[in-house]
């Protein structure tokens, strides 16, 4: 009898540590990855922040209308968050960051929205301006303006 049970028991106990490995063995197995690789990521991300050449005309523009918008965005502020809003532009903080630390109510956030996406189609149309000047291709001959020149 001692040695049935014994049999079942050994039986029991090699199912046991059978199914423990199988469990551990499933567990195991790797998640697979997404599409894209993370050196795919950083050609991305590299691609998208490439330095922009632009002429110091453009630049004037740029600076220009930055200032105009930091100006428009202190008339919409009270007293104390003018005071945090121009130090914190002289310490370099981004715009974005500073503004959700200011505690604007509904109006004043609804206001500088769309002064902040003013100035974005206004540095976009100033950047869009850079391909629409004359470029060189390889060769070294310039492609014309898309304005006919006129004598």
């Amino acid at each position: 009898m001692s040695i049935n049970s014994i049999k079942r028991l050994s039986v029991f106990s090699t199912i046991f540590a059978f199914a423990s490995i199988l469990h551990g063995v499933a567990l195991a197995t790797p998640v697979p990855n997404p599409p894209t690789t993370p050196a795919l990521k950083t050609q991305t991300i590299s691609a998208s922040h490439q330095p922009i050449k632009l002429t110091n005309q453009q630049r004037l523009q740029i600076q220009i209308a930055r200032q105009q918008r930091d100006k428009d965005i202190e008339a919409l502020l009270n007293q104390s968050q003018t005071t945090k809003f121009k130090a914190a532009l002289q310490s370099r903080q981004r715009v974005r960051t500073v503004l959700t630390s200011l505690d604007l109510n509904q109006d004043q956030q609804k206001k500088i929205q769309s002064i902040l996406q003013a100035y974005k189609l206004q540095v976009k149309k100033i950047l869009s301006s850079q391909t629409s000047q004359p470029t060189s291709n390889s060769v070294g001959i310039t492609r014309p303006t898309s304005q006919p020149i006129t004598k």
